[in-house]
């Protein structure tokens, strides 16, 4: 019945991710409904893959009839984030940095919208919203929205979608077309979900023979331990992007570590976390590979800094994109 769901909800409506005011659906495919980054910047993917091959990632983000583990999830999506925006000690810090026009939007929908239904743009939800304004894990959405908006606003910086890692580890692949133009960029940050619970990050210079950076930030001191933990598989998954183009790129395949400050415990920061590295990187790559690490890892800034951000991009200011 889900699978079935899925793929009605692909006959029948359009995932448009970049910002448009437009009551007018557009005709979906699965390579714009799975992969809109790509999409955006001209790039065709995915075309072959069938709606029901769709990864876990996507099918547990909402599509079809909510069963009673989906239900449970709502409940604790929505009673996480009223915590997070009723704390007495955190409350007036969360009200400056998300801004009125953000909060009167929030006391809106709140009371008003199914959190599973309600679209703040056409690919982010109030779930996905509930989900960052709260100390629990967010969806692929709040990064696939993110980077998307990184790359409307940065000129050298390839970002390859969230959910791709994910994608391949699922399905045991690391064969994948992708478009050469991704060589018009001089870098490329590519987010990583590790097993579906831990986002970690890519960074490299697209240039033949670079090395790939890998940043974890859950890591400690010990840079060799953080080496040691790199998946296995990660350097021939990455290299697909090399292999797309003739003659194929090769990079460095010894894949270093750039050690960051650790995010805050307990608080499921890994996707903000991973946000907040791109976009410290889209702003100075090389001073970022070389160590000079300028990120905010503090949870509450993060989450409601990147939450105002979107919210402005996606809905308030769509016409100055």
């Amino acid at each position: 019945m889900l699978q079935e769901a899925i793929k009605a909800s692909l006959e029948t409506q359009a995932d448009q991710l970049t910002p448009v005011k437009t009551d007018t659906p557009l005709p979906a495919t699965l390579a714009s409904v799975y992969n809109p980054i790509l999409r955006s910047q001209g790039r065709s993917l995915l075309d072959e893959l069938q709606p029901d091959l769709l990864p876990n990632s996507i099918i547990g983000d909402g599509f079809g009839v909510l069963g009673k583990e989906e239900q449970q999830l709502v409940r604790e999506v929505i009673d996480g984030h009223k915590r997070f925006m009723m704390s007495s000690r955190q409350s007036v810090l969360i009200a400056h940095l998300l801004g009125e026009k953000n909060l009167s939007l929030l006391a809106a929908l709140e009371t008003t919208a199914d959190i599973r239904k309600c679209e703040i743009n056409e690919n982010f939800r109030l779930f996905d919203l509930m989900g960052l304004l709260s100390y629990r894990f967010v969806t692929d959405s709040v990064l696939t929205c993110y980077m998307h908006y990184l790359s409307a606003h940065t000129s050298n910086v390839y970002f390859v979608s969230p959910l791709l890692y994910k994608w391949m580890e699922d399905f045991r692949t690391e064969k994948l077309h992708f478009e050469p133009d991704w060589l018009l960029y001089q870098y490329v940050v590519w987010p990583l979900n590790l097993g579906n619970w831990h986002w970690v990050v890519a960074v490299f210079n697209s240039a033949p023979g670079s090395t790939i950076y890998y940043i974890d930030t859950l890591n400690g001191t010990d840079k060799q331990a953080v080496k040691d933990s790199i998946p296995p598989n990660l350097y021939s998954i990455l290299s697909c992007l090399g292999k797309s183009v003739v003659p194929p790129i090769e990079w460095n395949k010894e894949i270093e570590v750039i050690l960051v400050p650790r995010q805050t415990r307990k608080n499921n920061d890994c996707g903000p976390c991973v946000n907040e590295i791109a976009r410290a990187f889209a702003r100075d790559p090389e001073g970022f590979m070389a160590g000079e690490i300028d990120v905010n890892f503090d949870s509450l800034s993060l989450r409601c800094t990147q939450a105002s951000t979107l919210l402005k991009w996606l809905h308030h200011d769509v016409c100055d994109n």
